[in-house]
């Protein structure tokens, strides 16, 4: 399929507090990295420009040994932890424009942190961005709770619901499903990102992903999850390999 007009951005920091040095480790046999690069050759989409951003020396050559292209290292401004995602996006953005007189009809977000999003996502998302009339595509898992069952707490943690109800609906098949951002893609019309900042505006279409490929690395607790998922070889990487072996 060809995705020449789309820009990819794999935005990668060298700085996390919740898990040091995250996009420089291994997850299994393969550098996290390798992870979200492979997903993006097995997409079967073609003559797009894909840009890690990173911060990091590290991180930028391990991403050059496999095969990522890494033009700049993102200024310092965009990589602590309140770092706004659109402002990284947007640089890249920027960066094509001018060094390539590139201008990008859709953009795409992956995240390396969401290692077991399977391939196949990466094409259906582009494929409904460019067919259907969605402002914008995201991954999201779901949430079998209805809002009555979710809670504020205070400063002494008593309970406040989202939205009061006669009785708490705490079974699953009476639940309407909802559905959360997982961090695994954004894929958005360039024109409405500039005109709304965001990546997920009000005309957004959802992919839902189940737990283990919504799967999000932000501590070492999750970490170690992953490594169990990988290790198990029930990742959409290990799907595959067994099939084609």
């Amino acid at each position: 399929m060809d995705a020449s007009q789309l820009l990819m951005v794999i935005p990668a920091r060298g700085g996390s507090k919740g898990l040091p040095r995250k996009n420089a480790r291994q997850l299994g046999e393969w550098p996290l990295l390798q992870w979200t690069a492979d997903a993006i050759s097995l997409s079967g989409l073609q003559g797009q420009q894909c840009l890690l951003s990173t911060d990091d020396e590290e991180i930028a050559q391990i991403g050059k040994e496999i095969g990522l292209e890494v033009p700049f290292l993102r200024p310092t401004a965009l990589a602590t932890d309140t770092a706004n995602l659109t402002d990284t996006v947007r640089h890249a953005m920027e960066w094509v424009k001018q060094e390539r007189g590139f201008m990008p009809d859709y953009l795409m977000v992956l995240q390396p942190t969401s290692p077991f999003r399977p391939p196949q996502l990466i094409r259906e998302a582009f494929t409904r961005l460019i067919n259907s009339d969605a402002d914008a595509v995201i991954a999201v898992k779901p949430i079998h709770r209805s809002l009555g069952t979710l809670f504020y707490t205070d400063q002494r943690q008593i309970m406040t619901s989202l939205e009061r109800q006669a009785e708490l609906v705490t079974r699953r098949q009476d639940v309407r499903t909802l559905f959360t951002p997982n961090g695994a893609m954004y894929a958005i019309k360039r024109s409405v990102f500039e005109s709304q900042n965001s990546l997920f505006p009000e005309n957004c279409q959802a992919i839902c992903l189940d737990q283990i490929q919504s799967h999000d690395i932000d501590d070492p607790r999750d970490w170690a999850i992953a490594n169990a998922f990988a290790d198990a070889g029930i990742t959409w990487r290990s799907a595959r390999e067994h099939t084609e072996t």
